[in-house]
């Protein structure tokens, strides 16, 4: 498997295996963000320190700058929509999308500093 596809995917970078986030939907109302303490295939400690995710803004950034952009040509360029209807849809839309760039910023950041380990210990 890619890298990308795993973090696409929410797995653990070290074992490719274990699941990030304890709930998949992230719509769920409750503990959509919760994350176990360790993953439950190679126990890869995910808290690494404490505020560790606070990092993760800086991943889900560009995440949202790329989904502005091509909003921006699909809405703009392609649908001519007027610029006040453009900036409330795109409000809407990043709004809605926010459980899912959150969560993908954590895969991202964590990635960054976990490698992946072909072979590992299972519990």
């Amino acid at each position: 498997m890619s890298k990308l596809f795993n973090i696409l995917s929410l797995k653990c970078p070290r074992c490719r295996k274990g699941k990030l986030f304890t709930k998949h939907n992230p719509y769920s109302f409750k503990g959509s963000m919760e994350m176990p303490k360790h993953c439950p295939v190679c126990d890869q400690d995910f808290m690494i320190e404490p505020g560790f995710y606070i990092g993760a803004l800086w991943t889900s950034f560009p995440i949202v700058i790329l989904i502005m952009a091509v909003l921006s040509v699909i809405l703009l360029v392609y649908f001519r929509m007027d610029l006040n209807w453009f900036f409330v849809t795109i409000t809407v839309i990043l709004f809605l999308l926010q459980p899912v760039i959150i969560r993908l910023g954590r895969a991202i950041w964590i990635h960054i500093f976990v490698d992946y380990e072909k072979t590992f210990t299972e519990k």
